[in-house]
């Protein structure tokens, strides 16, 4: 009990009165008396079971990842950048092999006017005759490779018409026909033929029509270059 508990009831006991008595009045009225003294507090409870801290768990298991979604639809086209500065130079590449494009060409010409029909024109003047494709001896080119050849031939005419076939093979090819009038006069014509190697090509008078020409100041010539 308290010290000032023990006052308390000391100042009650020697007044004569007691802690929760009823006073009555002479109208049977009860006065209230003083108020009780407060209990003695009651022993605390015991400890309940430690529980978790309230921290966040640990991480559950990955789960398997979903399926792509559907691709969008393509956006605009961007604008178009600016040219990218120019790069060095590459190395220098090897040397072509022999059947490069222009390895096989030739520029001939006529040394005598003309020359005598059903055999092929010799044309002995040799401007250009690279790998020897046309054969001087011969009066053929042949071909040393499959290929597509350009070919041309530039007649002077004089004294007499002139008519030239272009034979493949002993085929007939093409015919140039050109009609003397008088002085020089010139007439060409060219073709396109493919070639298989080893075929040959060549040019011949037809019918005796041989009016080609040729001197210091005029020439007659049969050229021709793979494409």
């Amino acid at each position: 009990m308290g010290r000032l508990q023990f006052l308390i009831v000391v100042i009650m006991v020697s007044m004569n009165k007691t802690p929760g008595n009823c006073q009555t009045t002479k109208n049977n009225e009860c006065i209230a008396g003083v108020p009780g003294i407060p209990g003695t507090p009651g022993i605390n409870g015991q400890h309940g079971p430690p529980c978790r801290d309230g921290k966040d768990g640990l991480p559950g298991p990955k789960s398997d990842p979903g399926k792509p979604g559907e691709q969008g639809p393509h956006g605009p086209s961007g604008k178009l950048g600016p040219p990218g500065a120019t790069g060095p130079p590459g190395p220098k590449g090897d040397p072509g092999s022999f059947s490069t494009r222009n390895s096989y060409a030739f520029h001939v010409g006529l040394k005598t006017s003309n020359p005598g029909g059903g055999t092929p024109i010799k044309f002995e003047k040799v401007f250009y005759n690279e790998h020897n494709v046309y054969n001087i001896q011969t009066g053929k080119l042949t071909s040393l490779v499959n290929g597509v050849y350009y070919l041309t031939y530039h007649i002077t005419v004089y004294a007499k018409n002139v008519h030239i076939v272009l034979k493949h093979n002993n085929k007939n090819v093409q015919f140039m026909y050109h009609v003397y009038n008088s002085g020089t006069q010139q007439a060409s014509s060219a073709t396109i033929l493919a070639m298989k190697k080893g075929d040959e090509a060549w040019l011949e008078v037809y019918q005796d029509k041989n009016g080609l020409y040729t001197d210091s100041d005029d020439d007659t010539t049969f050229s021709g270059f793979i494409i």
